[in-house]
């Protein structure tokens, strides 16, 4: 199947412009947490932590996925160029989102009594859930003005509102610390989320659109599918939680804290920094499928494209990861946490499994299979707890690193099974091929790593993190037609 190397550069500049914004974010939140501990604590810290925790619980069930499947209808609109109805799904979405926004601070507030007594144990922190109240409505609310955004593909605008609202956020954050200690964390999470409010809505209202009267019943009828389908993937990602309370509370109670913390190092750096990549990818490539949902064979390239463009991204950092692990655990952690390479070492070939099988999944979201896809993420995240209790208890932490390559293999075979009987949707023999490339320099750099001779571990380990970076540079330039080293260079002159 011919694909555009238009389209591949178009991918390249999207994912390496949003893994820039992702590391901005990573660093802000990284200076704010070294500010808080010198300034408040470890205490102070925990208490942040468990604020943000509250806080994205309740942005999660409140806002009713709005900030996913507004995506999906923004962008099939932008997609078509009908400006009128982009007017009336973006005007149908800014009343969803208010909506959403004011049940947030609404449920906050009646839940405040809980909140408190089950996040701090006492009724002392009623008070500081009430403000914070304020804290929801508006990160629900600039959630849903990010939706616009991306759906109409304003990547750049995107990536603004996330390093400007970040940036200046914690900015306006950190003198409370210094000034009111303890007392500042409330109003500095509430400052934090007027700046992203402020800047998401000043570059939404940069869009062009029509005014447009509904009438209570044409909204309720226009927003009606798209928070079903909102809903559908909340539950998805409740029931992702809930699978994660699930094998942590197993893995306490097998190994104890002591375990639950080594896998968590390993799962951190996994889905974590390595997510830096996926979640870079995935900003400009679900407003793309959304556009084209209708289009079996569009989509299809677009999936090939994507999955091989992140694969080929991922290839050098994971085999440099892999090879390096001991070293790079101990560093970000400390020298006990060494042993969280029995889970990195099999989770890695997890990686590559799942970064085909979200973008396929994907796919039934930019159809509204809202229910199959319910249906399919709650077989894949039953069929994973089948797998990860019985493969902990026999073999540790490799066992659950075996357990994140079964996972991804489920998943995408169930996706592929589906995709391919309802719409031809396929992966074709390139991206096989790749993923077995992968896959086997992978297993390479982990037996290097291993041998007993430091010298010739060293020279292999060097030769394959080389040559994984020489085969991405010429894969990028043969097939895909794209100059990374331009790539960046534009985009550094263009900052």
């Amino acid at each position: 199947m011919e694909q555009s190397t238009g389209d591949y550069k178009g991918i390249f500049k999207s994912t390496f412009l949003f893994s820039f914004v992702q590391i901005v974010n990573i660093v802000t939140k990284v200076a704010v947490n070294k500010v808080v501990a010198i300034v408040l604590g470890a205490e102070g810290l925990g208490i942040i932590s468990l604020y943000n925790t509250a806080i994205n619980m309740l942005k999660s069930g409140c806002g009713l996925g709005i900030k996913q499947s507004a995506v999906r209808d923004v962008a099939e609109a932008n997609e078509e160029k009908d400006y009128k109805k982009i007017s009336v799904i973006i005007t149908v979405t800014n009343k969803v989102v208010l909506f959403t926004a004011l049940l947030g601070l609404i449920v906050t507030i009646i839940g405040s009594p809980l909140l408190s007594k089950y996040s701090f144990g006492s009724a002392e922190f009623i008070k500081p859930f009430i403000i914070l109240s304020v804290a929801v409505a508006l990160n629900i609310y600039a959630e849903g003005q990010m939706a616009i955004i991306t759906g109409m593909r304003r990547l750049r605008d995107l990536a603004k509102v996330n390093i400007i609202g970040s940036v200046v956020g914690m900015a306006s954050s950190i003198p409370f610390y210094y000034i009111f200690g303890k007392d500042g964390i409330v109003p500095s999470l509430v400052i934090s989320a007027l700046c992203l409010f402020a800047f998401t809505k000043l570059y939404v209202h940069r869009i062009n659109v029509e005014r447009v009267k509904l009438t209570l019943k044409e909204t309720f009828q226009k927003a009606t599918p798209m928070v079903q389908m909102g809903s559908v993937l909340m539950l998805a990602g409740f029931a992702g939680l809930a699978f994660d309370l699930l094998v942590s509370s197993f893995i306490r109670y097998e190994g104890g804290f002591a375990t639950v913390g080594y896998f968590q190092a390993g799962a951190t750096i996994i889905s974590g920094y390595f997510g830096i990549v996926l979640t870079a990818m995935t900003t400009d490539y679900y407003p793309r499928i959304c556009g084209v949902n209708k289009d079996n064979i569009a989509l299809t390239e677009e999936l090939n494209k994507q999955i091989s463009a992140g694969i080929i991204l991922v290839f050098p950092l994971a085999v440099c990861f892999v090879y390096l692990a001991p070293l790079f655990i101990s560093f970000l952690y400390s020298n006990e946490f060494a042993v969280s390479t029995q889970y990195t070492d099999f989770a890695i070939f997890g990686t590559i499994l799942i970064i085909a099988s979200n973008c396929m999944g994907m796919i039934f979201m930019a159809k509204m299979e809202s229910k199959l896809y319910l249906i399919l993420v709650l077989t894949v995240l039953l069929g994973q707890l089948c797998i990860y209790i019985p493969l902990y208890h026999f073999w540790g932490l490799k066992g659950l690193g075996l357990s994140y390559i079964m996972n991804g293999v489920l998943a995408l075979i169930l996706y592929g099974i589906f995709l391919y009987k309802k719409y031809r949707i396929f992966l074709n023999r390139n991206n096989f091929k790749l993923i077995f490339i992968v896959i086997l320099v992978l297993a390479l750099a982990i037996m290097a790593r291993n041998m007993d001779d430091r010298f010739i571990s060293i020279v292999l380990g060097g030769i394959l993190i080389l040559s994984s970076c020489v085969y991405t540079y010429l894969y990028l330039d043969k097939k895909m037609n794209i100059n990374i080293a331009r790539i960046c260079g534009n985009f550094f002159k263009k900052r």
